[in-house]
């Protein structure tokens, strides 16, 4: 994975530990849709904004609440700035 980055390409290793756990998430959340054409299995989700930041995580955090109009999530924390 590259990102586009200030005109320049960065590597996945380049990236910060937040920028790293919003793709991983991404491309987990795309092969869920790749894999599962009819059913919509339940999505499990352990602490994974821990490495975000603030404005990060409140962005997630919707990503979250609008993933889940269409499917069940078990969402595991461990701090309240996460729930």
């Amino acid at each position: 994975v590259n990102l586009e980055y200030y005109s320049s390409l960065k590597e996945l290793e380049q990236m910060s530990a937040g920028y790293k756990t919003i793709i991983n998430l991404s491309m987990r959340l795309a092969l869920i849709n790749a894999i599962f054409n009819k059913e919509k299995p339940f999505i499990v989700l352990d602490d994974p904004f821990v490495n975000l930041d603030e404005k990060k995580t409140e962005k997630a955090l919707e990503l979250i609440k609008e993933i889940s109009k269409e499917y069940q999530i078990v969402y595991l924390v461990c701090h309240e700035s996460r729930i």
